[in-house]
């Protein structure tokens, strides 16, 4: 295989000027959300001397971001996403303005902080379920992985660098004013770009499979997943992982207590896994053409479980910043593979409220993990709640890929394949399913 079939596949921006468009406009919003965060909690910190008040924010923005995922992915099968996602993202530079303007006062108020973030965690939890969405109407089914590819580094890259801008500006302008500004405007910048994306109406009701008209309600998305056994399993294993996966919580303990208490190691830990996503993301190339999908992404699940037990037993340094990035390549892996497993196994009429549930199952998954992970620390230390949440990550991996031969057979197109109809159950009839559904290429794609 040549060494370009290993680098990250950039078609889906050469081909789909539309998903181009989401693309550029998912950059710009990172980096502006990104430093915006830094901005809002070292604010947040200088107004109430306590990280319980940070805490606070953290809170109130994953609750909201809960709330606008389940809301917006039933609204993204329902109305035109394309006006959704507009909507959304105008009504997050309100809320960036409206920290901006706070900022700049002579006493800026707590509660228009907590008031701004809880509108800003609505209007993020609603357009990022739309785009991802949408993402699988704007490229050919075979790119769903490249797709998937591109949006898993953008979001690796901005995680890196974004709070690390945000600092700096921080820093040379005296004040967290000047960065939600900057925030303010990217995200204005990223409405715009939507704009220039065709209009994404919702497809034709159809029926659910078995006869009856889909209601709208997430409970037809539910039995929907219960039936399949790739995106149920998928489900499933995604939220076992939300909740056990690496927890980061317990990190500043484990350094001070294992490794010396050094701010240098705390900091390289941190940045670990995103340097093994990141190196992974970049030569993703490969899961394009891998011909099991499934198999390679419960590999990934179990690699990263594995890798989590070796962080926990490790003694030394190098050891444990190897074993997490490891953690970050396969966690990679599988949040490309997921992605493309799951679009391309749930039908464009169901996909709003599908996504909707992975979003929600990252945002709650992660609030929870940290708790559970903390709880386990104060009996067990920081190493045994690493060392439990790796193994419960790789046991829930191998007893799926037991239990789920649906899971284990799951394929995606092959490059320049037509597809076979996707995103339906077995039994439904294929001239009853919506041209999306049925595979046909999308205009624009």
């Amino acid at each position: 295989m040549a060494l370009r079939d290993h680098l990250i596949d950039i078609e889906p921006l050469r081909s789909s000027r539309d998903f181009r468009a989401i693309f550029i406009a998912r950059v710009v919003s990172l980096f502006g959300l990104g430093m915006a965060t830094v901005g809002l909690y070292d604010q947040v910190y200088t107004l109430t001397g306590s990280s319980f008040g940070v805490a606070t924010t953290s809170i109130i923005m994953s609750i909201t971001v809960l709330t606008g995922s389940l809301w917006g992915g039933w609204m993204a099968d329902r109305t035109d996403r394309r006006t959704l996602i507009i909507c959304a993202r105008g009504a997050a530079a309100l809320a960036f303005a409206g920290l901006a303007v706070n900022a700049y006062l002579p006493d800026p108020s707590l509660w228009v902080i907590y008031l701004c973030v809880a509108w800003d965690g609505l209007a993020t939890g609603v357009s990022v379920t739309a785009l991802m969405a949408v993402a699988p109407t704007l490229v050919r089914p075979d790119q769903l992985p490249a797709a998937g590819a591109l949006i898993s580094l953008t979001g690796e890259i901005g995680s890196i660098a974004a709070p690390f801008l945000g600092g700096v500006l921080l820093a040379t302008t005296g004040g967290p004013g000047p960065v939600f500004a900057f925030a303010a405007v990217s995200t204005a910048v990223t409405t715009v770009l939507i704009t220039r994306v065709r209009p994404l109406p919702p497809v034709a009701d159809d029926g659910d499979g078995d006869g009856t008209k889909d209601s709208g309600s997430p409970l037809v998305a539910f039995r929907y997943a219960v039936r399949n056994r790739v995106i149920g399993s998928l489900l499933l294993l995604g939220g076992v992982n939300a909740v056990f996966s690496l927890p980061t919580v317990v990190f500043p303990e484990l350094v001070d207590t294992r490794f010396g208490g050094s701010k240098v190691v705390l900091g390289l830990l941190y940045t670990a896994p995103a340097i093994g996503a990141v190196l992974v993301s970049a030569t993703s190339g490969w899961l394009s053409r891998t011909r099991r999908p499934g198999q390679t992404l419960l590999a990934a699940g179990l690699t990263g479980g594995l890798a989590t037990v070796g962080f926990a037993l490790s003694g030394q340094v190098w050891v444990a910043a190897l074993a997490l990035a490891v953690c970050g390549a396969a966690g990679t892996v599988y949040e490309i593979l997921e992605y493309a497993l799951v679009q391309h196994n749930t039908p464009d009429r169901l996909r709003g409220r599908i996504v909707g549930v992975l979003t929600a199952q990252g945002t709650t998954g992660g609030v929870a993990g940290d708790a559970e992970a903390a709880a386990v620390a104060r009996w067990y230390g920081p190493g045994g709640a690493v060392l439990l949440g790796g193994a419960v990550c790789a046991a829930a991996a191998v007893l799926v890929a037991l239990c789920v031969p649906a899971l284990r057979r799951a394929t995606l197109p092959a490059p320049g394949e037509r597809p076979d109809p996707a995103g339906t159950d077995p039994g439904e009839p294929v001239a009853a399913r919506s041209p999306d559904e049925r595979g046909a290429p999308v205009a624009g794609g």
